[in-house]
């Protein structure tokens, strides 16, 4: 069974309109939906925002369905002013951006020593990009955090020690980091909602979040159909 896993109610109702024979269970408050999605048995679920949230409903699920492998869809904010809003941003390697220990030796970077560092699964990446036709898409890393970056204060320290990154979000590290513990391979697909510090910034988030998880939920459909049984 696959699991994929939305942040937000849109994410997961873009989903859901290509569910079939679906049936729901909920534990510990979150609600799994079960069924067929593009020929595959798939559980959908909402982890809600944060990386609290997205590590306990995704532990929840391993606990209680058999898993083999992880999608999350859903939004993200492009780090770079050359992206546009619906791009793709299809990650490698994903960390935690707000998450400070260098006093104790782990570097705020995606190199060696900073052991927060997750990645997503190479074989799932190569399978996923056939799929992509007329989409702009970035690889790159993906910083994870508990704050909607839209300060230029928040943004500079992220490119400060991330400058690598292609966009950031507040879930994607989190599923990650339980997903390299379950061992479990995961990939990411985000589509871009807003560009942070843009002038439009608050205005794009509100307008293209239907139509970024639209998007991603297609491309879900289409992707869960190569991935083998």
């Amino acid at each position: 069974m696959i699991a994929i896993v939305g942040a937000m109610p849109e994410e997961v109702s873009a989903l859901l309109i290509y569910m079939e024979n679906s049936k729901t269970t909920t534990i510990h408050n979150i609600v799994f939906h079960e069924g067929i999605f593009n020929g595959k048995e798939v559980v959908v679920f909402q982890s809600g925002i944060g990386l609290v949230l997205a590590a306990m409903s995704l532990t929840v699920c391993l606990d209680h369905f058999k898993i083999s492998h992880i999608i999350n869809i859903g939004t993200a904010g492009g780090l770079h002013p050359s992206q546009k809003v619906l791009d793709l941003v299809i990650p490698d390697l994903l960390t935690y951006h707000d998450f400070d220990i260098t006093p104790f030796g782990n570097e705020r970077n995606f190199g060696p020593k900073n052991r927060f560092v997750f990645q997503a699964d190479k074989t799932l990446i190569d399978e996923f990009k056939p799929l992509i036709s007329h989409e702009r898409v970035w690889y790159g890393p993906l910083v994870s955090g508990n704050v909607f970056v839209n300060t230029q204060a928040h943004y500079d320290e992220i490119m400060a020690y991330y400058p690598q990154a292609q966009a950031c979000e507040m879930e994607g590290a989190a599923l990650a980091n339980v997903a390299s513990e379950f061992r479990i391979p995961i990939i990411i697909i985000r589509s871009l909602s807003d560009i942070v510090m843009h002038p439009d910034n608050a205005m794009s988030f509100n307008e293209y979040l239907s139509k970024a998880s639209s998007r991603s939920a297609k491309l879900c459909y289409d992707f869960v159909k190569v991935i083998p049984s």
